[in-house]
């Protein structure tokens, strides 16, 4: 889990685009305290049908609380983020895990910056987070997902077609099951200086 630490942790780097020489390599990392002002500005650039996606509200700006949720201050929650080559986020990812009648099971939240969206960033940071959650003994995940949020459901039925669906009045809420061979998907170790 996230410390909440100023200690940032890179964990390794995703490929995102369409492909050939158009690829590109997003580094993925876990967040520290001095994050907040970075994941501010990821925040207040999405768009606003995104953060509606992933948060379920409108959080523009978002609060000192919330920032202090997404940078890991409370340390209960794996939280990774994806940056650019500029240090700038592009994409978070959290799993929180709960104890649920004796089985560990993890709560997902996952935002992509609009203009890396449809790139496989997403896609790649889930792939990260399952295999972390997997490692702590997560049995099921739980993914809250808006109906509309076509790109996110459509993400999430390929991965596992057969998963459990709960519709409630506001949301469609997916209960896949995960062991310890949930897949990878496209992570690259961490490039390590020669100095």
């Amino acid at each position: 889990m996230t410390s909440g630490s100023t200690k940032r942790t890179p964990v390794g780097t995703l490929a995102a685009g369409p492909g050939g020489a158009s690829m590109t390599r997003a580094l993925v990392r876990t967040p520290s305290l001095e994050d907040a002002d970075r994941l501010r500005e990821f925040v207040c650039r999405l768009s606003p049908q995104s953060r509606y996606f992933r948060f379920f509200a409108s959080v523009a700006p978002p609060s000192t609380s919330l920032l202090r949720t997404l940078s890991g201050a409370n340390g209960t929650a794996d939280i990774l983020l994806a940056t650019d080559s500029c240090g700038a986020v592009i994409g978070h990812a959290m799993a929180a895990d709960a104890r649920v009648a004796g089985r560990l099971e993890s709560n997902i939240g996952l935002v992509i910056a609009d203009d890396w969206q449809g790139r496989g960033l997403g896609t790649g940071l889930l792939s990260l987070l399952v295999s972390r959650a997997a490692a702590r003994g997560v049995s099921t995940l739980v993914l809250d997902v808006l109906p509309a949020n076509d790109r996110m459901r459509g993400i999430i039925t390929r991965r596992w077609p057969d998963a459990p669906v709960e519709r409630t009045r506001d949301a469609i809420i997916i209960r896949p099951s995960i062991g310890p061979a949930a897949f990878r998907g496209g992570l690259r170790a961490p490039e390590r200086s020669a100095a």
